[in-house]
């Protein structure tokens, strides 16, 4: 059972939808503040790794507040209130007259991504069972893809000379976009939460999830990916123009052909991490991916522009399939090991593992990249990839063993 035979396919569709709007008006900042024209004279580089380490750290201490009281009162509440949050973070980050603001503006923005993260991944775990858990949450992690490659990547084309958008009108087009998908989400999102316990702790809550060794496991597998993730988002702007000769046309292909494939890979990889109820392999599968595309796109780099990456084009989008089984299952996974009562919780706690990551990778990758160059920042990349592969053998496969558990019940009935 799939997104169009759910019950709550008109709730999932406005949902992904909302995402999107904010993820791209996330992420078309973070490209806007890169420019060189920001602020007048553009940030340091130093200044924008503070930017990018500030978010997660306001995220980080928020968090698991807004997860568990989503258990609390609902998720709804939560949600809504997050898409307004983040779009006055866009506007701090358009009218900012100096580097204090700046920063307040990222704390903003990181207190709008706990409130907004939590309440999604727990609204899809409500509206989810284990027979299509996988298939949407790919579908929500299409909708953050769509919202990081179209903001990111139409942030950098507006700013580019070409088209001469100023970071000004940008970040504050971005923040009327958040501010509408907030109206859109009031009208249209219906509470998921069937039961509500206002009594509940929020620190019970959290000692218990907390505690869960299911949960614990996680930590090298997930920990490990989201440093790479915002370590690659922080500084793929300067490695663009620091190694790539690419022009507009070249950015669009290159991102067109990496997006397809991956958007294909979450789709299909979805279907079959549900269909063989195994989540796994598919993680291991789509780090692999992952690695090895990497790998690809650094040894490729240089001053011969796209062609370069053209002579390897078929192994680009196949392994941006490979890595497509990763998302669909990694968050299918956290949703499994999730009591029902907790989800709000669980999802918060898991954005404490994104924090760390988010403060983690761009603190390293800062390191890496200004001392060793594009190779340095290629083998912190491999490094995480390997240890977060390591990190799947110790995860249980939690849907086997339900399957097994269903199964051996089914053989007594029959007996």
């Amino acid at each position: 059972m799939g997104l169009r035979a759910s019950e709550h396919k008109w709730n999932l569709l406005a949902l992904y939808f909302v995402t999107l709007i904010m993820r791209a008006s996330f992420y078309i900042s973070i490209a806007s503040i890169q420019d060189p024209a920001y602020m007048g004279t553009g940030l340091e580089l130093w200044a924008i790794g503070a930017v990018l380490v500030i978010y997660p750290f306001a995220e980080l201490a928020s968090v698991s507040f807004f997860g568990s009281y989503s258990d609390r009162i609902g998720r709804r509440p939560i949600f809504v209130g997050s898409l307004f949050i983040t779009g006055a973070a866009a506007f701090l980050f358009a009218i900012t007259p100096n580097i204090i603001v700046l920063f307040l503006a990222s704390a903003v923005f990181g207190i709008g991504a706990a409130s907004k993260v939590s309440t999604t991944l727990s609204m899809i775990a409500d509206m989810s069972d284990e027979h299509n858990r996988a298939r949407l949450m790919g579908y929500y992690d299409l909708s953050t893809l769509f919202g990081l490659v179209g903001g990111f990547g139409l942030g950098v084309l507006l700013l580019t000379p070409e088209i001469g958008f100023t970071p000004f009108i940008v970040l504050a087009s971005a923040g009327s976009a958040c501010a509408v998908s907030g109206v859109i989400a009031l009208l249209s999102i219906k509470e998921t939460r069937e039961h509500i316990h206002v009594e509940i702790s929020i620190f019970r809550l959290l000692r218990e999830v907390a505690s869960d060794r299911k949960i614990q496991q996680l930590i090298p597998v997930y920990v490990p990916i989201i440093s790479m993730y915002g370590m690659l988002i922080g500084y793929a702007k300067i490695i663009l123009h620091d190694y790539f000769t690419l022009t507009a046309i070249d950015m669009i292909i290159l991102f067109g052909m990496l997006g397809g494939a991956l958007i294909l890979g979450i789709i299909v990889m979805g279907h079959l991490s549900d269909y063989y109820m195994k989540r796994r392999p598919f993680i291991a599968f789509g780090l692999i991916g992952f690695g090895i595309l990497a790998f690809l796109l650094v040894s490729n780099s240089g001053p011969g522009g796209i062609e370069a990456l053209w002579s390897v084009w078929p192994l680009l989008p196949t392994f941006g399939f490979i890595a497509g089984a990763f998302p669909p299952a990694a968050m299918a996974y956290l949703t499994d090991v999730a009591a029902e009562d907790s989800r709000g919780t669980t999802m918060g706690v898991y954005s404490i593992f994104f924090g760390s990551g988010m403060i983690i990778g761009p603190t390293l990758g800062g390191v890496a990249y200004g001392t060793y160059g594009l190779i340095g920042m290629a083998v912190l990349v491999a490094i995480l990839i390997a240890v977060a592969i390591a990190g799947t053998y110790f995860m249980p496969e939690v849907r086997s063993e339900k399957t097994e558990k269903s199964l051996a019940e089914q053989k007594l009935i029959d007996a």
